[in-house]
């Protein structure tokens, strides 16, 4: 759920195998009908992986995962919209015992079809086994990253941030040249704003962002959009 999406382009990693971001190898499927990016996340030369927003499709995502030889440990997600979660159920059963991450704040709509599943016929709730707040750090597949709670596309909206590899996974807080919509349940332009400042103004420009939707930018690329360069 988007705005603002850029086109594909030559910093686009969806559908291709393992791109190494420092010891982070960065693997992504596009999933479900408006194309949610599902990053697989995995240390270089380890089998374990964190699965990312596993929007949908998920025997397409398993298969991706035996093809490139991994196993996953969790399930991130850096919010509870539909189109990053309806694959969750499913894995869950494919993988008995792997746990879900999310944020706290996010609880209500992960579980309340009226707040996340819009127009769907079915909705499946998803509760998390680990509840997340800002500031939290997952130790994880090998990696080590931070949670930044990023209000504004939703309530509970987080990003994970991997600072030793200088990668950040926003969701759909930023993209490139965009940034999600905030008419939904929960949404606020205003605290919106306010993440995206607190993202653009403190992380180094160098810094990678992997969104919900579309192809990669950077930091420093989307400062220089928004004029804070």
């Amino acid at each position: 759920m988007f705005s603002g999406a850029g086109d594909t382009g030559s910093l686009s990693i969806c559908n291709m195998k393992g791109n190494r971001m420092g010891k982070l190898v960065v693997s992504c499927i596009a999933v479900g009908e408006i194309g949610t990016n599902c990053y697989l996340l995995h240390a270089e030369g380890a089998e374990e992986t964190l699965i990312v927003d596993p929007g949908g499709e998920a025997r397409r995502i398993r298969k991706k995962m035996e093809t490139e030889g991994l196993r996953p440990v969790a399930i991130l997600l850096t919010h509870g919209h539909y189109d990053h979660t309806l694959a969750v159920g499913t894995l869950r059963r494919m993988y008995p015992g792997i746990p879900v991450y999310a944020c706290l704040d996010e609880k209500d709509i992960l579980l309340d079809p009226s707040l996340n599943a819009w127009f769907m016929d079915r909705f499946e709730p998803v509760t998390a086994d680990i509840w997340l707040k800002e500031g939290d750090e997952l130790d994880l597949a090998g990696l080590h990253c931070r949670v930044l709670q990023t209000p504004g596309h939703t309530i509970g909206s987080i990003c994970f941030y991997f600072e030793e590899d200088k990668v950040l996974v926003a969701g759909d807080t930023l993209f490139f040249t965009g940034y999600g919509r905030t008419d939904l349940p929960t949404g606020s332009a205003r605290q919106l704003k306010k993440s995206l400042e607190r993202l653009l103004l403190t992380l180094p420009g160098d810094v990678i962002v992997l969104p919900g939707h579309g192809r990669s930018t950077t930091i420093g690329f989307e400062k220089s959009v928004e004029g804070l360069g």
